[in-house]
């Protein structure tokens, strides 16, 4: 036997999950390999920590409140809302995030300028409507397009939306044309010519609205505010302004969707998007502070305007809601459907108060109702309020349904830390506890020792989960207090194996081994200089021995140390999932493994003696050639038939089953009955088998049992 050992390393060729090959690393759709110019910068593990500095860009604007849209598989578009001081107008800022990278790049701004500017507006709610239309085909000759089975009027598109010819999947289109009026349901006017495209092509138009809900200095002058005809390349490091509305629909501006002549939504929580059910209706619902009461708008709707201002889009006003605790003024509120608790299956609107959890199916969200909550959750800490005192501060709750988990930040002093969990009303204790308050300022200006992350500052963050990925950006407007960081959350040691956000290594070929010892990991512990650094959070790694080849076989935890000890097997293969919501929230790095085993060679500690070994009277003799540093550890025999490969016995030293195992201290002159304290280099063993088949060559193999 000789101890051999597969080095490892994460540089090689990589394949997604989803696309499966044993032959190479697989990686979750969270889960990434970068390579550097430093062996350090060469490793696998979970996606970097994103981050921007919104206050640092050219323009400074305190981004808040983000929603994120996937854009294709590498690129997400976030967009955040301007907390500045209250003002006529506010500001909206887009970013591209990309996903491989981990890196965001800043696309600029565009600036709202309300109907009836005072200058009081101050954002409690956006959140951003993007759908897309591909119904029919079309066919164009410079500026001029042309339907065929197209209802663009009567569907309601808005100019200044932007459109894309050649397929219905935006991330394919490389050139956008933006809509400069709409005549009919079968034609569209362009900005610029798009030459001829020939009819019966594919095409989409990407149709974004902005909706924000404020409160205002004059009460009356706050509401719902919508701006359509939106496009992306309006988002430019000096800004684009979108006019207030006056009199026309459906054009690039931005529209009050007021409840009534007089505002009666002044206080302004948060704002939620229901699903679209047609091209003229999809609804809003806007949390009220009064109460609390739901204000639902159908922002889809036709609109009749007077100076920018409509009155016919409120679908429904509730009564107020009796509730505990104060209802949090910071995009509070998010629709969707869990897959458990006592909503499963059921869209329903969630918030929070400074101590509960509320649910409202939107189903019990109707004029007058007193009673439309139907079910709330208490903030109640992992292990409960003798582990870690409740917050009595929670300020926001997002749905993450990639884990079908709700996301709760806290604020304020008090609000060190954040929370993801299910939704229960049985007063368990929620699932994770997340972030800490360690004081670091991430600026660019910071010693580049330190390591961005997430920490609170004593601020509390507002939140968006898209695919994955969750985006928090901390509610500040000084540079110190206001940045916007991702963390791969979908990716968390509680749900990475169902979702398949693992690290797998290729198949290893241990055809040749007698025994498996260990598994030795290569990971980064802690980045940052030694005055800065930071712990990574822990991973967990597995292993299989079966259903390799096709990600078929289950997974085997590994304890700490990587004993592999009494596993026996052809192949085997390692899986690494990762903790990603702990304190510091810094994914660990794994850069390689060692993989040590025996092979079927004789054990390295013996060699064989001819002159002590006798084959007709059933004696296989060795000389111990390496000491042990130790008591000598069980021995095995193996003799097989040298030609067929059959077994013939195998025995151990402490088993003697078949034989009998004995040592010798003078050459072999004298053997004693076996003593595995006996490790002297010198020493003789030998193995006399009891009986052997006449007349077969016979193969022996010294091991370690």
């Amino acid at each position: 036997m000789a101890t051999k050992a597969i080095n490892f390393k994460f540089t090689g060729a990589t394949s997604s999950i989803s696309s499966y090959d044993p032959t190479k690393t697989n990686l979750g759709s969270l889960i990434k390999q970068y390579t550097g110019a430093g062996a350090t910068d060469k490793f696998a593990g979970p996606a970097k920590i994103g981050m921007a500095r919104p206050m640092e860009q050219s323009t400074a604007i305190p981004g808040v409140y983000p929603f994120v849209y996937r854009f294709s598989d590498t690129l997400d578009y976030v967009f955040l809302a301007d907390l500045s001081t209250a003002a006529a107008t506010r500001r909206i800022i887009m970013y591209d995030y990309n996903r491989e990278t981990s890196e965001f790049n800043w696309r600029g701004f565009i600036t709202l300028t309300y109907p009836i500017a005072t200058v009081g507006h101050t954002i409690k709610g956006m959140r951003v409507s993007r759908e897309l239309y591909t119904t029919g085909t079309v066919g164009v000759s410079g500026t001029a397009v042309t339907g065929t089975s197209t209802t663009w009027s009567t569907d309601r598109m808005s100019v200044g939306c932007r459109i894309g010819f050649g397929s219905t999947d935006p991330s394919q289109i490389s050139t956008w044309y933006e809509i400069s009026a709409v005549g009919s349901n079968t034609g569209i006017t362009l900005t610029t010519s798009a030459g001829t495209i020939t009819a019966g092509t594919d095409y989409v138009i990407e149709d974004i609205v902005i909706i924000t809900a404020t409160s205002n200095t004059t009460a009356a002058n706050g509401g719902l505010f919508v701006a359509k005809g939106i496009r992306p390349e309006l988002f430019t490091t000096v800004g684009t302004t979108i006019p207030a509305a006056t009199t026309v629909d459906n054009i690039r501006a931005v529209y009050w969707l007021a409840d009534a002549a007089v505002v009666t939504n002044t206080i302004a929580c948060g704002s939620a998007i229901g699903t679209r059910t047609s091209w003229i209706d999809q609804n809003v619902y806007v949390l009220d502070g009064t109460g609390p009461k739901v204000y639902v708008y159908n922002f889809r709707k036709a609109l009749t305007l007077a100076t920018g201002k409509d009155t016919t889009t409120l679908v429904i006003k509730t009564g107020n809601q009796a509730v505990t605790g104060t209802i949090a003024q910071t995009n509070n509120g998010r629709i969707g459907a869990l897959s458990h608790g006592p909503g499963s299956g059921v869209d329903s609107l969630y918030f929070v108060t400074t101590t509960r959890c509320y649910r409202a199916a939107i189903s019990n969200i109707t004029n007058a109702s007193t009673t439309w909550v139907s079910d709330t959750m208490v903030e109640i800490p992992p292990g409960g309020v003798t582990t870690y005192l409740a917050t009595s501060l929670l300020t926001g709750v997002e749905i993450s349904s990639g884990i079908d988990r709700l996301v709760i930040t806290t604020t304020g002093a008090g609000g060190v830390r954040s929370y993801v969990t299910q939704y229960n009303t049985t007063s368990n204790p929620f699932d994770h506890i997340f972030l800490n308050d360690d004081k670091q300022q991430d600026q660019s200006t910071s010693d580049s020792g330190g390591v961005a992350h997430p920490a609170i500052l004593a601020s509390p963050f507002s939140v968006w989960s898209e695919d994955g990925v969750l985006y928090l950006a901390r509610v500040g407007t000084t540079a110190a207090l206001n940045q916007l960081y991702t963390l791969p959350i979908g990716a968390h040691q509680r749900y990475a194996i169902t979702n398949n956000e693992m690290l797998i290594t290729p198949e290893f070929d241990v055809s040749d081994s007698n025994k498996l010892y260990s598994v030795v990991v290569n990971s980064i512990s802690k980045l940052g200089t030694d005055t800065f650094s930071l712990a990574t959070e822990p991973y967990k790694l597995y292993y299989r021995t079966s259903g390799i080849t096709d990600n078929s076989g289950s997974w085997n935890l590994l304890e700490d140390g990587g004993d592999l000890s009494g596993i026996n097997a052809t192949s085997i293969q390692f899986g690494f999932i990762f903790k990603i919501l702990g304190t510091t929230c810094v994914p660990s790095r794994i850069m390689g493994l060692s993989l040590v085993y025996e092979d079927t060679t004789n054990d390295g500690h013996y060699t064989p003696s001819v002159a002590n070994s006798n084959i007709s009277s059933r004696i296989f003799a060795y000389r111990q050639a390496v000491s042990f540093g130790s008591n000598i550890p069980t021995m095995r025999i193996q003799l097989s038939n040298a030609v067929t490969n059959a077994s013939l016995i195998d025995d151990t030293s402490t088993a003697n089953t078949y034989g009998t195992f004995e040592y010798s201290s003078d050459n072999g002159s004298t053997w004693n009955a076996w003593d595995n304290t006996q490790d002297v280099v010198g020493n003789y063993i030998r193995y006399t088998a009891t009986s052997l088949p006449s007349g077969v060559r016979v193969r022996a193999l010294i091991t370690q049992a």
